[in-house]
């Protein structure tokens, strides 16, 4: 039972700094008279050569391929156990 109150008290100490961290970025981010925009395009678009414009494809099968190496390495390591 303690140590659920202990870490019911973590929790809430975590959560409490997190809030005040995003509250204090609002606040600090508010008073800045202009703003950045840094949008998909700007880092990875045509012109940049990034892995969105010219390796999509390529990026996607590989995804594939590594989720189907992780099921059959799941699968593997079950049937052993």
């Amino acid at each position: 039972m303690l140590n659920k109150i202990f870490n019911l008290i973590v929790v809430i100490l975590l959560f409490a700094v997190l809030f005040v961290a995003i509250d204090d970025s609002f606040k600090v981010w508010a008073g800045k008279d202009e703003v950045n925009y840094i949008g998909v395009n700007a880092i990875a678009g045509p012109d940049k050569g990034g892995i969105f414009s010219d390796f999509i494809f390529p990026f996607e099968v590989l995804s594939l391929l590594l989720l189907a190496a992780l099921i059959g390495a799941l699968y593997i390591a079950k049937k052993e156990a």
